[in-house]
């Protein structure tokens, strides 16, 4: 389960990186343009730390994603197995 988790946030860190910088959003201008502390989008980014939901929504809201967007792209990123075993 914890491997689950922890893909999980990678996925979600990949997203997040890749689509800031193909919108050609400087790292520093985002976070500060969109009151989000360096840090909290370095935890984000690193998957070093369980974010919460809410940073992670407000990071995603920041870049313009709608959740359904979002949502596509993480069904994407993840592995076709994943949770697979869970269930």
């Amino acid at each position: 389960m914890q491997d689950n988790v922890k893909q999980l946030y990678i996925a979600i860190s990949h997203i997040i990186d890749r689509t800031r910088k193909e919108r050609g959003i400087n790292y520093t201008d985002f976070c500060l343009g969109n009151d989000i502390p360096t840090s909290t989008y370095d935890d984000i980014i690193n998957a070093s730390r369980q974010s919460s939901f809410y940073n992670i929504a407000k990071v995603v809201k920041a870049l313009d994603l709608s959740f359904e967007e979002f949502g596509k792209l993480l069904d994407k990123e993840l592995p076709d197995n994943f949770m697979k075993e869970d269930i």
